[in-house]
């Protein structure tokens, strides 16, 4: 069926081209900023995701609507998703790792315990302050680059993470009792 709606459209339709174009101009941009959050992989599955629903975009409304910008937000809703998909299966795989990485079998419980609470704390934190932890702390990102990526001044991305470090203090210590 969405063949024949594509179909639909003349060959040589102003909007085809101009979705052809789009393609050809951002599809590297889209799988390099997929690729650098999720791996590569996982990468090639999310640049599909983006221009599938592009196309269903342009097909839908028969408009040029779809621009970089809007390309590039639903990369980052595709990854945001990934994350969620993968997060409980993160915190198990780091927490695995803590364990290994101690030798003391009473320091392995103390270690299982402390990260057991950092999780349970990052589950407890709005998706803002976690994604914004996570891309600082995991992926690495200094705040120009998070500012420039998120679209933020390097001011407002430096607040919002002193903000997110006080919710996981405040997350964490609130898991204290139950670690």
């Amino acid at each position: 069926m969405g063949r024949m709606r594509a179909e639909s459209l003349p060959p040589q339709s102003p909007t085809l081209d101009s979705f052809e174009e789009l393609y050809r101009r951002h599809v590297g941009e889209v799988y390099s900023y997929a690729a650098s959050r999720v791996g590569p992989d996982e990468a090639e599955d999310i640049t599909a995701e983006v221009f599938h629903a592009a196309a269903r975009a342009v097909i839908r409304t028969e408009s040029g609507d779809v621009t970089p910008a809007w390309l590039m937000t639903v990369a980052r809703n595709k990854v945001i998703d990934h994350w969620r998909r993968s997060e409980r299966r993160q915190g198990k795989l780091h927490l695995l790792r803590a364990l290994g990485d101690t030798p003391d079998p009473s320091e392995r419980v103390i270690a299982a315990a402390e990260s057991d609470r950092v999780v349970m704390a990052l589950e407890d934190m709005s998706k803002r302050h976690r994604l914004l932890l996570m891309l600082h702390y995991v992926d690495g990102l200094s705040a120009p680059d998070l500012a420039d990526r998120l679209g933020l001044t390097i001011s407002a991305v430096e607040s919002a993470l002193a903000r997110a470090r006080r919710s996981f203090r405040s997350h964490f210590n609130r898991t204290g009792g139950a670690g």
